[in-house]
């Protein structure tokens, strides 16, 4: 994914883990090819940082209102 494409709060599914996170932070600079994307996975305390290019959007749908989705965070999850 691009660093472009990446705003606060889109829903990304990261590659290594198959696990879904929400993004926390804007890119940051890790070499002129990469940048480096704070997120925070779902349901779980767990912060990270994951490059870019291993990060992929979740479709439009599954993201939050504010970016045109129509997802609703469960009761309960945090």
């Amino acid at each position: 994914m691009l660093a472009s494409d990446i705003t606060i709060g889109l829903r990304v599914l990261v590659g290594p883990n198959q696990m879904t996170a929400l993004v926390v932070g804007d890119p940051e600079y890790y070499t002129p090819r990469s940048k480096l994307v704070r997120i925070k996975y779902e349901n779980s305390t767990r912060y990270e940082y994951m490059i870019n290019h291993q990060l992929e959007a979740l479709p439009k749908e599954e993201q939050y209102p504010a970016l045109g989705g129509s997802h609703v965070k469960p009761e309960g999850d945090f």
